[in-house]
C-alpha cells in the first residue's frame, strides 16, 4: 500500500510560518495599552501579521496539489489573498512612523495607501473571476497559463513591485531616525531599536528575495526555477521565528520607544538663530539643564520650544560647538564654580564630578585636563590651598 505524502518539507515550513504569524497577530492585538503607541497601530501590526498567516493560506491552497485538488471545487478562492501584498505594506509604514514619531497620527490621505486595496477586487474579477468554471480550473492547474494572462502577470508583479517599495520606504524611515539619534542623544545603546530592526530589516530581506525570485523565474533559464520562492518561504519562516524568540526573551516585549527619544513635530513659526541662542543662555543659567545626566538636545529643544534641528543648526551656526561640548562647557564651569567654593571643601571631588552631569570619572578628569589646563584636585589646591 502505497503511502500518500499530504505535505512535503516546503509546505511544512510554511504551515509553521503561519501558525506562527497567527500567534504574533494574536499577541499584539491583545497586548496591554501602551505608554504612547496607540493600540489602534499595534493592531495595524497584528493585521500585519495576520495577513503573513493569509498569505500562507494562500501558498498552501494552489501550490500543494492535495490541498488545489480539494479546492479546485470552489474555484474562486484562488487569488483571493493577492490583495495581502498591497495592505501589509501601508500597515507596517503606519506602524513604524507611529513608533519614531511622537505625534503621528492617520490623516485622510493616509486613505490614498488604500486605493490598490480597494482596487483588487474589482480587478480579480476582471481577470479571473468573471471566466467560466473551465477556463478556471485550467488558470488553476496550470501556473504557465497564470503567466500568459497580461493581467494577471501585471497584478504578480505590482504585488512584488509595491511590497518592495513600502518595506524600503520604511527601512529609510528607520534610517533616517538612527540619525537623528546620533544627533540629539549621547549614546544610541539608550534606546532599544533591536525589535524594531528585526521588524524592518527582515521584512524588507524577505520582500527583495522574493523579487529576486519573480526576476529568476521570468528572465533567467537557469534550471532553478521555484528555488528562490522556497528560499522565501523558509525565510519567513526564519523571520517569525526570530520574532517570536525575541519576545520570549524579552519581558517588555516589543517595548516603546521613550518619548524624549522619538522624533516631535518641527514648530511652524522658526525662531532667528541669534534670538535662540539668547534664549538657550538664560534658560542655561535659570534653570540649568546641564546638570541633567542625561540631558539631550530633543529635552533641551522641548524646554525651547523648537525643533532639536533648528537648535543643533542654531549651535553649530553660532557657538561654533556641538551640543555635547555645548553641555561639557557649562558643567565644566559649574565644576570650577563648586571647586573653588569654600562650603565645598570637603566635598569629594567624585561628588562634584556627579552633581555636575558627569557620569565618568575618565570623561571628567580628560575634559576637564584639556580645558583648563590641570586636573580637577589640582585646580581646588590652587584656590583652596
Amino acid at each position: 500500500m502505497n503511502e500518500v505524502v499530504l505535505f512535503n518539507f516546503n509546505d511544512i515550513t510554511v504551515l509553521f510560518s503561519g501558525f506562527l504569524s497567527l500567534v504574533l497577530a494574536l499577541l499584539l492585538v491583545f497586548r496591554a495599552p501602551g505608554l504612547r503607541i496607540k493600540r489602534s497601530y499595534w493592531c495595524c501590526l497584528g493585521l500585519f501579521f495576520l495577513l503573513s498567516t493569509l498569505h500562507t493560506m494562500d501558498t498552501l491552497i494552489y501550490w500543494n496539489p492535495k490541498v488545489r485538488d480539494l479546492m479546485s471545487s470552489t474555484p474562486n478562492v484562488f487569488f483571493i489573498f493577492w490583495f495581502v501584498a498591497f495592505l501589509q505594506g501601508p500597515l507596517l509604514y503606519w506602524f513604524t512612523k507611529a513608533a519614531i514619531y511622537r505625534e503621528f497620527n492617520f490623516h485622510y490621505r493616509d486613505i490614498l495607501h488604500l486605493i490598490p486595496v480597494a482596487i483588487f477586487p474589482f480587478y480579480i474579477y476582471m481577470a479571473y473571476g468573471r471566466l467560466d468554471i473551465g477556463l478556471k480550473l485550467q488558470y488553476i492547474n496550470n501556473w504557465e497559463l497564470v503567466k500568459t494572462n497580461f493581467y494577471l502577470e501585471a497584478l504578480i508583479w505590482s504585488q512584488r513591485i509595491v511590497v518592495l517599495a513600502y518595506a524600503g520606504v520604511c527601512v529609510y524611515q528607520l534610517y533616517k531616525y538612527v540619525a537623528h539619534l546620533k544627533i540629539t542623544t549621547s549614546s544610541l545603546s539608550k534606546v532599544d531599536l533591536h525589535w524594531l530592526k528585526l521588524l524592518v530589516f527582515g521584512f524588507f530581506a524577505i520582500s527583495w528575495l522574493g523579487f529576486l525570485a519573480l526576476l529568476q523565474s521570468r528572465f533567467m533559464s537557469s534550471g532553478l526555477d521555484g528555488l528562490l520562492g522556497k528560499v522565501e518561504n523558509h525565510m519567513l519562516f526564519v523571520y517569525h521565528c526570530v520574532l517570536i524568540f525575541y519576545l520570549l526573551q524579552n519581558s517588555n516585549g516589543f517595548a516603546e520607544i521613550k518619548p524624549e527619544h522619538t522624533i516631535g513635530t518641527v514648530p511652524k513659526v522658526r525662531e532667528p538663530q541669534l534670538y535662540l541662542v539668547e534664549k538657550l543662555h538664560d534658560l542655561m543659567e535659570t534653570q540649568r539643564p546641564y546638570l541633567e545626566p542625561h540631558i539631550t538636545v530633543e529635552r533641551l529643544a522641548h524646554k525651547l520650544d523648537v525643533s532639536p534641528k533648528t537648535l543643533s543648526s542654531a549651535i553649530n551656526g553660532q557657538l561654533r560647538v556641538n551640543f555635547f561640548e555645548l553641555i561639557s562647557n557649562y558643567r565644566l564651569e559649574e565644576a570650577k564654580r563648586r571647586l573653588t567654593d569654600p562650603a565645598n571643601r570637603e566635598l569629594a571631588i567624585n561628588d562634584v564630578m556627579k552633581d555636575c552631569g558627569f557620569s565618568s570619572k575618565s570623561v571628567f578628569n580628560q575634559a576637564f585636563k584639556k580645558t583648563v589646563g590641570v586636573t580637577p584636585s589640582h585646580y581646588r589646591q590652587q584656590y583652596l590651598g
